[in-house]
């Protein structure tokens, strides 16, 4: 697994293994805290064993889900933008268990190479799917494979073109993630002709690693970057897709704070784990 802080990457793996041709691959978690977990959970078994990686899978899990609520990101900036993050581990097996799901969900939703329609419908709903992101063209008529060709300026310093507007009623976020999206939606141009229709503020703005994720895949893509190409229709459907996973990402906020919350409020503590802080 690898996670991305500030410009440098860090990798976390599930197990790890001496210098020693013959030694074992142990999960990666400290013997101590092993024993303290698998006591708690009633699991068996030692590092060595597939019990210990699946549960450091499953802690993986639980990262990705608290990484991502709203209201941990606000509250540990300063140790984030350091890369060391504080992350509660649950003593609620019930709770643990969500966690780890809700983790899933973040984790499919970032994979590029894992579909995930499944999980943005469940989390976003049909519905609003649909309205998202669909490529239109400005007379109404219908989008020609030359309309793909991205003309505005997204590149470096470029702004793009992302132009605000109110919500439709049929484009409104459902009152369980009513803020994640922003105030306003917007339209975003390729050129003069075609632009992707209903992209939310806080979507069109959303970062991850400190990048703009929609802005850098488009600046890449411009035409004058690779020979006056338009975008290929599967670019095209990706693009869009992109766009609905940042929606479900963030439409996942609340539910993450809350569960963020519960884990926090009866969480192990280092000293409990034998971590030495």
């Amino acid at each position: 697994m690898d996670a991305k802080g500030g410009r440098d990457w860090k990798r976390f793996d599930r197990q790890t293994r001496g210098d020693d041709l013959l030694s074992d691959s142990d999960a990666n978690i400290p013997e101590a805290t092993w024993r303290v977990l698998r006591d708690h959970f009633d699991h068996k078994g030692e590092r060595r064993d597939d019990s210990a990686r699946i549960f450091v899978g499953r802690l993986f899990r639980i990262a990705f889900a608290v990484l991502h609520a709203p209201s941990y990101q606000a509250e540990h900036k300063s140790a984030l933008s350091a890369d060391w993050a504080h992350l509660p581990i649950p003593k609620d097996a019930k709770l643990f268990d969500r966690l780890v799901t809700a983790g899933e969900f973040v984790t499919r939703l970032l994979d590029a190479s894992r579909d995930a329609g499944d999980v943005i419908e469940a989390v976003v709903g049909t519905d609003r799917v649909r309205a998202l992101g669909p490529l239109k063209r400005t007379d109404g008529k219908q989008v020609r494979p030359e309309d793909l060709r991205i003309t505005v300026t997204y590149w470096g310093g470029g702004k793009g073109r992302w132009k605000p507007r109110p919500f439709m009623a049929e484009e409104l976020p459902a009152i369980e993630y009513a803020d994640a999206w922003g105030e306003r939606t917007g339209d975003l141009s390729l050129n003069d002709d075609a632009y992707f229709a209903n992209v939310p503020e806080l979507i069109w703005n959303y970062q991850l690693g400190g990048y703009p994720v929609l802005k850098k895949w488009l600046g890449y893509r411009q035409a004058d970057r690779r020979d006056g190409k338009p975008l290929t229709d599967d670019e095209r459907r990706w693009f869009r897709q992109i766009i609905q996973r940042i929606a479900a990402l963030l439409a996942l906020g609340p539910s993450l704070d809350t569960l963020y919350q519960d884990a926090a409020a009866n969480a192990f503590s280092a000293e409990e784990l034998q971590i030495a802080r």
